[in-house]
C-alpha cells in the first residue's frame, strides 16, 4: 500500500513505498522517523516544483522564466522554514520591532532569558542549515536571471563627459551598462539580506556596551560622562570658554588617571587632540559605531539609518553615511550630489578608515563607505563578512572608475592626485577569476578556513564565482570516491584519476540527504538553463557522467527514505542508458504490482519509453553479472538419490530435500533477475523479449544448479501467466501441461491470430515452457521424496489426507515429466550449445529418479504406477526417442535398467492397490496400452 502523506502530482501520487535493502551504493538511510518524515515533506515539495516544468511544452523564453520562478519558490520555501524554526525556538528576526534596552532593569534580562530558553545543539544546527539553504537559493534567484538573460539588456558603456547628471543617475546608468557590477550588487544584496535576517538584533548586540556606558536607559545626548568631567573641571578651576588642550594647567588637570581627556565635544576631537573620552563614553561610542556598522552590513535604508541615529541624537553620523550606503531598498530615497562630490566623499571616507577614528568599528564604517578592505576585515567574523567586504570594495571601485570617466579629466586629476583611494580591482587583479581566488584565499585564512571548507559555503563560493560546472564535476568525483571506498559501486561510479586531488570534506557527503536535495536541484536547474542558452549536452562525456553522480546519489536517497515514486522524475534527468540503470537498480524494493504500475504511469507521463526500460533491466543485469567462464562437466553435478541401497519393496530411495534448504531470501542478483521478468508482465507486447530473457535466466539458474532461484522463477513468472497477460489465453489448470500442446495446435491452425499468436510466437515460448516443466518436476519429486520418508517411518501416523497429497504430487510429476521425455530442449529458434549441457545434466537423473518414484507409488498407492514404469521402458527404447542416447552418454544405462528390474519384481509380487490414487485406474487406458494386471501377477 502507498504510505501516508500521499500528495497528487500530475494526477499521480507522490507518496512513500517500502524501502528495499541496499545494493551497491554507500548512501546511508535516515534512522530517525521524524527526520524521514521531514525529509519526505521537503523532497515532495521540491519534486512537485521540478515536475511542474514538464507539464506543458513552452518556448525557450517561457522555460527560462519558469526555471527562475522555480528557484524563487525554493527560496521562499527555505525562508519560510527558517521563519517557522525561529518562531518555534522563540527567536525574533533582527528586523522585528522591539523596545530599546533598559540597562538598569535586571527583570528585563530575566524575562528575556525565560522567553528564549537555551536551544539544543540539534535544533541550532537545523536552523543554521536552513539559513544556509535559504541564502544559497537567494544567491541563485538573484544571479541566474542576470547570467541567463533572455536578451542582451546591457547598454553600451558611455564615455562622454556628463555635465548635468547627478551621481545617482550615473549610478543607475552604470548598473545598466556593466553586467559584472550588476552581479556584484546582487551578491551584496544577498549577503545583506541574510545578515539582516540571521544576525542578532542590533539593540541586543549593543546591549553590553550600553551597560558598560553606565547611562541607565539613556541612549541619547552624546558623551555624558566626558561632558560632566569637563564641566566639573571648569567649575573647580574657574575655567571658561573653550579649553586649550595645549595649556599646561588644562593638560595637567583634565585627566582620567594618567590618560588625558578631550577638552571639547565635537565629533573628531579625540582624533584631532589625540586624547581619550571618559571610559564610559568610549563604550557608548563603540555601541553607536557597532550599530552603524551593522546597519550598513545589513543593507538598511538611509531612512532607517537616520532614524537610528536621531534616536541617539547623533544625526551627523547618518549624514556622513548618506552619500552612498548601498542599501537593499531599490526605492530608498537618496540625496542628490554631483559626481565630483562623490569622488571626494569616497576619498575622505578612505582617509578616515585608514588614519582617523578611535575605534575599529568606526574605521570599518568608513571602510565600507570608501570601499576599503583591510579596515573592514579587522572586524569581520565569518565567511559572509569577508565576502561582503571584498565585493563592496570591488563595486565601489568600479563605480568610482565610471564616475571619473564621465567627469572632466582636469577636475578628477586634482582629486585623485591629492586624495588617494583603495583600488580593489587592482588589488584583486583579473576580474574574471576574482570570486574563485577570493574563495581560495578564505579557505586558507586562519579565521575562515574551517567555515570556507564546509559544503554549503563551497557551493556558495562556486555560485559567486560562476564556477558551478567545475564544482559539480568535482562533487561528482568526491561522491564517486566515497561510494567506492569500501565496495565497488555501479550506481555512483568513481571517475577520478590517480592524480586528482579532491578534498571530499569540502563537498556534501552521501549521508547528507538534505544537502543532496539542494545540490541536485541546483545542478538540474543550471543544466537546463545551459541548454536553453545554446549549450551542447554530451551524453558520453566522462565529465557529464561524473556530474550526474549527484543525481544518482539523490535517487538512492529517495529509495532509502521510501520515496521511490519520485525516482523516475530524477532518473529522467540522467542521459543515456544510465537513466534506466539508475532507476532499475533502485526500484528493486518495489514488489507490489500496483506500486509498479504507478511507477510505469509516472514514467509514461515523463515521456520515458517504458518498453525500453523493461527490456533494459534483464539485459543490464546479465551483462553486469555474467556467468562464470569455467563450466564443469554436466554429469554427476547433482543427485536426487540418497546413499541408502535400493530395496525390493520401495526400490532406490530418494534423498529428502535434495534441492537443498531454502534460503530466507534469494541472492540479490537472482532476485533482481526474476523481478526484471515480473516488470514485463505489466507492459503490453514484448512477447519475444520476455521469452528471450526468460529463457536466458532459466538457463543461467539451471546451469549453475541454482534450484531455489529457478523454483522462485517458476512460481512468480509462470509461462501460462505470460500467455494470459500478453495474449489473453487463460487455462484454469496449468499443471496439466497439455495446455501448451493445445495452444501450439491452435496457433498452427491459425485460430489464434486475433490473440497475436502464430507458430513463431509459440516456438519462442517453447524452451521457457520446457525449463519451467523441469523445475516444477524437480519440485514435485522433492515433495514425494520427503513423503516417502514419512511413509516408511513407523512412528508417523499417516492417513487418507497424506496419501491423497502424495497421489496429487505424483500426478503433477507425471504431467511435468512428459515434456522432459519428449525432445526436451531439442527444438529452439537458434542453435544453443547450452541446451545440450542442460540435457546431459538433467535428463539422466530425472528419468532414473522418475523410475524410483513410480516404483514407490506402485507399492504405496496402486500397481498401475508400476505398469506405467514398465511402459516407460518401452518409451525410452523407441527408435526415434531422444532420452536413451543421453543416458548412454552419461554412462547410466545400467542404473536405469536396474531400476526397471526392481520395479518389475515389485510388480510381480504386489497384488493389491493401496491407499490413494496416482495410477491409471481406467479400463479404457488399460486397453489402449494393452496392459493387463494379471500378466504380472505371480500365483502360487
Amino acid at each position: 500500500m502507498l504510505a501516508r502523506r500521499v500528495q497528487p502530482v500530475n494526477d499521480l501520487p507522490f507518496g512513500r513505498f517500502s524501502p528495499p535493502p541496499d545494493m551497491d551504493d554507500q548512501t546511508s538511510p535516515i534512522q530517525d522517523e521524524s527526520e524521514i518524515d521531514e525529509f519526505a515533506q521537503d523532497a515532495e515539495v521540491f519534486a512537485k516544483g521540478l515536475d511542474s516544468l514538464s507539464l506543458v511544452k513552452r518556448s525557450p523564453a517561457e522555460k527560462r522564466a519558469e526555471l527562475f520562478k522555480l528557484v524563487d519558490s525554493y527560496y521562499h520555501y527555505a525562508a519560510n522554514k527558517v521563519h517557522a524554526l525561529r518562531k518555534s525556538q522563540g527567536q525574533l528576526y533582527s528586523t522585528d520591532l522591539r523596545p530599546s534596552y533598559d540597562g538598569s532593569s535586571q527583570d528585563s534580562m530575566d524575562l528575556d532569558d525565560a522567553e528564549n530558553p537555551p536551544q539544543s545543539p540539534a535544533s541550532t544546527k537545523k536552523l543554521k542549515n536552513w539559513e544556509l539553504e535559504a541564502q544559497t537559493w537567494d544567491m541563485l534567484r538573484r544571479l541566474l536571471p542576470l547570467r541567463y538573460s533572455t536578451k542582451d539588456n546591457i547598454k553600451p558603456t558611455r564615455h562622454d563627459i556628463s555635465r548635468f547628471q547627478s551621481c545617482f543617475e550615473l549610478w543607475d546608468e552604470f548598473l545598466q551598462t556593466d553586467s559584472t557590477a550588476k552581479e556584484r550588487k546582487a551578491i551584496l544584496e544577498c549577503l545583506q539580506t541574510s545578515a539582516d535576517e540571521s544576525r542578532t538584533d542590533i539593540d541586543e548586540l549593543v546591549r553590553d556596551y550600553q551597560q558598560r556606558a553606565e547611562r541607565g536607559d539613556i541612549i541619547a545626548y552624546g558623551w555624558l560622562h566626558t561632558r560632566s568631567a569637563i564641566k566639573m573641571h571648569k567649575n573647580v578651576n574657574g575655567w571658561s570658554g573653550a579649553l586649550d588642550p595645549n595649556a599646561s594647567d588644562v593638560s595637567h588637570k583634565l585627566q582620567n588617571g594618567s590618560t588625558p581627556v578631550v577638552t571639547q565635544l565635537d565629533p573628531d576631537v579625540a582624533t584631532r587632540q589625540n586624547r581619550k573620552l571618559q571610559p564610559q563614553d568610549e563604550y557608548f561610542e563603540r555601541a553607536i559605531w557597532l550599530g552603524c556598522y551593522e546597519l550598513l552590513r545589513r543593507g538598511r535604508s538611509i531612512a532607517e539609518i537616520r532614524d537610528w541615529c536621531i534616536e541617539r541624537t547623533e544625526v551627523w553620523r547618518a549624514v556622513s553615511m548618506s552619500a552612498m550606503p548601498l542599501s537593499r531598498d531599490e526605492n530608498d530615497s537618496r540625496p542628490s550630489c554631483d559626481p565630483l562630490s562623490m569622488l571626494l566623499w569616497r576619498r575622505t571616507s578612505f582617509a578616515l578608515a585608514r588614519q582617523g577614528g578611535t575605534d575599529d568599528y568606526e574605521r570599518a564604517v568608513y571602510g565600507i563607505l570608501s570601499g576599503d578592505i583591510p579596515s573592514v576585515e579587522k572586524i569581520c567574523e565569518d565567511w559572509d563578512d569577508f565576502v561582503f567586504a571584498h565585493y563592496n570594495a570591488l563595486l565601489r571601485t568600479q563605480f568610482d572608475a565610471y564616475l571619473m570617466k564621465r567627469s572632466p579629466p582636469d577636475l578628477t586629476a586634482t582629486i585623485t592626485q591629492t586624495f588617494p583611494a583603495f583600488n580593489a580591482i587592482q588589488f584583486h587583479g583579473d576580474a574574471a577569476s576574482v570570486g574563485e581566488r577570493l574563495a581560495g584565499s578564505l579557505e586558507t585564512a586562519t579565521k575562515t578556513s574551517m567555515e570556507a571548507k564546509t559544503p554549503m559555503k563551497t557551493l556558495q563560493a562556486a555560485i559567486i564565482s560562476n564556477n558551478l560546472d567545475q564544482y559539480t564535476y568535482e562533487l561528482g568525483l568526491a561522491l564517486g570516491k566515497s561510494a567506492n571506498r569500501q565496495h565497488s559501486s555501479k550506481l555512483i561510479p568513481d571517475f577520478s584519476h590517480p592524480g586528482d586531488q579532491i578534498d571530499e570534506t569540502r563537498f556534501v557527503q552521501l549521508n547528507d540527504h538534505s544537502g543532496l536535495r539542494v545540490l541536485v536541484h541546483a545542478y538540474l536547474i543550471i543544466s537546463a538553463l545551459d541548454l536553453l542558452q545554446g549549450g551542447v549536452r554530451s551524453d558520453a562525456s566522462e565529465r557529464r557522467k561524473a556530474q550526474e553522480n549527484v543525481v544518482s546519489a539523490y535517487v538512492s536517497t529517495l529509495r532509502l527514505t521510501g520515496l521511490t515514486d519520485m525516482m523516475p522524475l530524477y532518473c529522467n534527468q540522467i542521459q543515456g542508458e544510465r537513466a534506466f540503470f539508475t532507476l532499475s537498480r533502485n526500484v528493486t524494493g518495489v514488489t507490489e504490482q500496483h506500486e509498479r504500475e504507478v511507477l510505469l504511469r509516472l514514467m509514461e507521463k515523463l515521456g520515458v519509453d517504458i518498453a525500453e526500460f523493461v527490456k533494459f533491466q534483464p539485459r543490464s543485469l546479465l551483462q553486469q553479472y555474467p556467468e562464470p567462464e569455467h563450466r564443469l562437466e554436466p554429469f554427476g553435478r547433482f543427485t536426487v538419490f540418497s546413499n541408502d541401497p535400493p530395496t525390493l519393496k520401495y526400490g532406490r530411495p530418494l534423498k529428502p530435500d535434495f534441492l537443498g534448504e531454502p534460503p530466507e531470501e534469494l541472492n540479490f542478483v537472482d532476485e533482481y533477475l526474476i523481478q526484471s521478468l515480473e516488470w514485463f508482465l505489466l507492459v503490453d507486447g514484448l512477447w519475444h523479449e520476455i521469452f528471450q530473457y526468460g529463457t536466458a535466466i532459466y538457463k543461467r539458474f539451471l546451469m549453475q544448479f541454482n534450484f531455489h532461484a529457478a523454483r522462485a522463477l517458476s512460481e512468480r513468472v509462470r509461462c501460462s501467466e505470460i500467455f494470459k497477460r500478453k495474449a489473453g489465453i487463460v487455462y484454469s489448470d496449468d499443471s496439466d501441461v497439455s495446455w501448451f500442446a493445445e495452444v501450439r495446435s491452435s496457433a498452427a491452425a491459425g485460430s489464434l491470430e486475433e490473440n497475436g499468436l502464430g507458430v513463431e510466437e509459440i516456438a519462442v515460448a517453447q524452451n521457457y515452457f520446457e525449463m519451467e516443466s523441469l523445475v516444477r518436476a524437480l519440485d514435485s519429486m522433492e515433495d514425494i521424496a520427503s513423503s516417502e520418508i514419512l511413509a516408511q517411518d513407523p512412528t508417523e501416523q499417516v492417513g487418507r489426507d497424506f496419501w491423497s497429497y502424495v497421489g496429487h504430487k505424483i500426478k503433477l510429476l507425471k504431467s511435468f515429466m512428459r515434456p522432459i521425455m519428449n525432445n526436451w530442449l531439442m527444438e529452439s529458434i537458434e542453435d544453443d550449445e547450452d541446451f545440450t549441457y542442460l540435457r546431459d545434466a538433467y535428463i539422466p537423473e530425472m528419468i532414473i529418479g522418475y523410475v524410483s518414484v513410480l516404483h514407490f507409488a506402485g507399492i504405496a498407492l496402486t500397481r498401475d504406477n508400476l505398469l506405467e514404469c514398465m511402459e516407460l521402458a518401452s518409451v525410452i527404447a523407441k527408435r526415434d526417442g531422444d532420452v536413451a542416447a543421453v543416458i548412454v552418454k552419461a554412462g547410466r544405462m545400467k542404473e536405469l535398467l536396474e531400476g526397471f528390474a526392481n520395479a518389475s519384481k515389485a510388480l510381480a509380487i504386489t497384488s493389491n492397490d493401496k491407499k490413494g490414487t496416482g495410477g491409471i485406474n481406467s479400463k479404457r487406458m488399460m486397453r489402449e496400452h494393452g496392459w493387463t494386471r494379471e500378466l504380472w501377477s505371480v500365483k502360487k
